[in-house]
């Protein structure tokens, strides 16, 4: 996994390269793209995470952002992006980047 933050224009440069692989994304990216997770920008609701509409200036990405998470969750966490890495198929959502910081909640 690439563990590197991603700036905007990476982010951008994702969203219209389907080559380029998913990213480790800082979250004050995330705060900027959502204008700071705003409800304005909430697009959807679950038991575990809200769904918020971000925006760039080549498009939108929708950004999840999780419930507090345990050691143990943070684990399983990482798992999942990697297998979200792979999945790769044109009934699928590709998956941009993701953000493991839990000292930004």
């Amino acid at each position: 996994m690439d563990h590197r933050a991603s700036t905007r224009s990476d982010l951008e440069r994702l969203l219209s390269d389907e080559s380029m692989e998913a990213k480790a994304l800082p979250l004050s990216l995330l705060k900027n793209i959502t204008d700071d997770f705003s409800n304005n920008n909430e697009i959807g609701r679950g038991g575990f995470a809200v769904d918020y509409k971000g925006l760039l200036e080549n498009g939108v990405v929708a950004v999840k952002k999780l419930s507090d998470m345990s050691v143990t969750d943070e684990r399983r966490f990482l798992g999942e992006v990697e297998c979200l890495m792979k999945a790769k198929h044109k009934n699928i959502v590709r998956f941009l980047g993701y953000c493991s910081d839990t000292q930004g909640q």
